[in-house]
């Protein structure tokens, strides 16, 4: 039961969360059993793709007793190599990640490939029977996104998307005010993630275009929407426990002349089944609010913001008809807003990595082995973003209405 306006003030907010002021046992909670039994302290896993991405996926291991990385695999050599350096000591080196595949003592894989060869790694991995951890996006189209979905499904293997935010106490704590309708009704939210520059990468040999600079091309990549936005649609998605139904959109290469095929602006809008309209936003010219995500409510706006480090704040509505005879409780809320404040979130967090917890991501991978749990970005979350990207770039591409097909529900 929704509270009513009165009751929503700083001193009862802070105690209505069921998490306020305790540590959340993350990853840990009593998920139905759905892979095999596994008998070892310690998850042998392979890394596909050690660039930027892969080789810091490798350093936030280093944290977890339960994770050796006992191979690589690259194309470039001095990527290999750096990821090399990174592992386990003893741990083998592919160029080919069909040898990687091969090898029986690899439990599980991390993929942190470009995102037009994350289908074709993830299918052969569960074939061999590997568990996978996948970056997102989850595929390159709706229709791989589909097949690997079903997969998976059919499977007894654990599939964890790279969805950070399901595994942060300040996501989780945000999860329960959305929830417990302490900010109302949503109707209307609206995600931004900014940068100012070209998201182009140097080149010493121009052979090496496409395989450096992957993201700008439609061959490799689903540009901004599958990169970025794809953070903001799951974070929506799992507030509003639901998926799109309907998105329009529009965007383009006007700024940044230089031969890319993907967008340097994209502006979507989706539509959820209780008509709550979200936009996602990313621009390439300027980074003013950045990673940004607003929940505009009928009884408050809850914004999450990195301009300081990863935060979220409470903005309450004002009181109908509020005045100077307002209670004690009512009149704090009010000289809040009068002073233009918000009501911060708190979470308890274990450190300042957990502000963006990848290493608590990875752990929770090896857990979900071990101790035979479902991860809580799974399937289901990696297959609900990943078409929501697909259609949003679609919207774009066509000029037209897309709608979430009865084929794609998983």
């Amino acid at each position: 039961m929704k509270k009513d306006r009165k009751e929503f003030v700083r001193r009862d907010f802070l105690k209505s969360s069921a998490i306020a002021g305790t540590g959340m046992a993350l990853g840990l909670s009593a998920f139905p059993n759905i892979v095999k039994s596994y008998n070892q302290d310690i998850v042998r896993i392979g890394v596909v793709g050690t660039g930027g991405r892969g080789n810091w996926l490798i350093k936030q291991t280093q944290s977890s007793p339960d994770i050796k990385i006992v191979a690589c695999c690259d194309l470039i050599p001095e990527r290999l190599e750096t990821g090399m350096s990174l592992a386990d000591e003893k741990a083998k080196s592919y160029s080919d990640y069909r040898k990687l595949i091969e090898d029986k003592s690899i439990d599980a894989l991390i993929i942190a490939t470009p995102l037009s060869v994350h289908y074709e790694v993830a299918m052969a991995a569960l074939d061999a029977g590997k568990h996978v951890f996948c970056e997102k996006t989850m595929t390159h189209n709706i229709e791989q996104t589909v097949n690997l979905s079903h997969k998976v499904k059919n499977s007894n293997l654990v599939f964890q998307m790279g969805f950070q935010q399901r595994m942060s106490p300040l996501f989780h704590r945000i999860n329960e005010i959305i929830s417990g309708g302490y900010i109302g009704d949503i109707q209307h939210i609206y995600a931004s993630w900014n940068r100012n520059g070209d998201w182009r990468r140097a080149v010493k040999d121009p052979k090496m275009e496409k395989l450096i600079n992957w993201r700008l091309y439609r061959e490799y990549s689903g540009g901004l929407m599958a990169e970025l936005c794809a953070h903001q649609i799951d974070v929506v998605n799992w507030m509003l426990d639901s998926k799109p139904v309907k998105v329009v959109g529009s965007g383009g290469v006007n700024y940044w002349k230089d031969g890319r095929e993907t967008y340097d602006n994209v502006h979507t809008i989706f539509d959820y089944p209780n008509g709550t309209k979200a936009t996602f936003t990313s621009l390439t010219t300027n980074s003013y609010e950045a990673f940004s995500v607003k929940f505009y409510g009928t009884k408050a706006t809850l914004e999450i913001h990195r301009r300081d480090g990863q935060r979220a704040v409470i903005y309450p509505e004002p009181i109908q008809g509020a005045n100077d005879s307002v209670d004690g409780v009512s009149s704090a809320t009010k000289k809040v807003l009068e002073a233009g404040e918000g009501i911060p979130v708190v979470a308890e967090f274990e450190s300042e990595d957990d502000a963006i917890p990848t290493s608590r991501s990875l752990a929770d991978f090896a857990k979900c082995i071990i101790e035979n749990k479902k991860p809580q970005a799974d399937i289901v979350s990696g297959h609900n973003t990943a078409i929501a990207v697909h259609m949003g770039n679609q919207a774009m591409r066509e000029q037209k209405t897309m709608e979430w097909g009865d084929k794609y529900d998983l």
